[in-house]
């Protein structure tokens, strides 16, 4: 009972963030930057209607749409994301502009854009729109990956802005903040404690996994292996280190074995003992 008002709470904090950004910046500029809310801007700026109310006009077919798709419960939770939103961004119309600069508004609005998403997203849940929409398409086309989905929509959005306002700047600045918003989802989403792996291939690998364990002060892990051409076994030494320790693994590396075999490659979200947590 305690997580899913935790959810809850999440899901409030994020609706209000993404009304102020739509408020605040991004209907003022009118920029659109992709995804039902950039169509709802757009259709405000035709027809009159308060873009929360097109918020909820546009999400309710996809709704209905994901109810075969998805289950009861992550539903019910998008349909209260959706409902919150539209709220919310009518309530906080009132809010006054506060700059006639473009890429400010850009700027900021994709920012809390993505904050209020990521929160939403952290959740387990969505305010709707082009997520749904994009989920349920992968699994008839499975051969087009979500995201491409999802960015086919959102430059469609930002085309239509900028033929209904007639303005260049309109597709470029919403594509500056559709870019932002994408970047600060990801990064709350997916975590911010970017690290790097790296695997050795050395034939003094209790050395090296000394050596770094001692002046690092990083653990190892064994990876048993064989090489495909002599059939040899293998082994591979795993070792994750921060990305200001990267140059101080390679030296270490090159000081045990300068004709060691390495591999490093990145690691978008690291936790337990030594990095993030739970």
């Amino acid at each position: 009972m305690r997580a899913k008002v935790k959810e809850f709470l999440a899901v409030v904090l994020g609706t209000v963030i993404i009304a102020v950004s739509l408020d605040l910046f991004l209907v003022p500029a009118d920029l659109a930057p992709g995804g039902i809310s950039g169509l709802a801007i757009v259709a405000s700026h035709l027809t009159g209607v308060t873009p929360g109310i097109l918020i909820f006009a546009f999400n309710i077919p996809i709704f209905i749409w994901g109810l075969k798709h998805f289950s009861k419960e992550f539903m019910i939770f998008s349909l209260v994301g959706m409902l919150l939103l539209s709220i919310f961004t009518d309530a906080l119309a009132v809010l006054p502009k506060i700059t006639d600069d473009l890429l400010l508004s850009a700027l900021y609005g994709g920012l809390l854009l993505g904050v209020g998403i990521g929160i939403v997203f952290t959740s387990g849940c969505t305010t709707g729109g082009t997520d749904i929409a994009a989920q349920i398409l992968k699994k008839k086309f499975p051969f087009v990956s979500v995201g491409r989905f999802v960015l086919i929509i959102d430059v469609f959005v930002v085309g239509v802005a900028g033929l209904v306002f007639g303005k260049w700047e309109v597709i470029l600045y919403s594509a500056v903040s559709l870019y932002i918003s994408t970047l600060i989802i990801d990064l709350i989403v997916e975590g911010g404690s970017s690290a790097k792996i790296a695997y050795v291939i050395s034939n003094r690998q209790r050395e090296m996994a000394e050596s770094i364990s001692s002046k690092l002060e990083r653990g190892t892990t064994v990876l048993h292996g064989s090489s495909f051409y002599s059939g040899s076994e293998k082994t591979v030494l795993l070792c994750v280190v921060g990305r200001y320790e990267l140059a101080r693994l390679k030296s270490i590396i090159r000081e045990v074995d300068s004709e060691a075999f390495v591999i490093f490659s990145d690691a978008r979200e690291v936790l337990g003992k030594g990095f993030g947590s739970y």
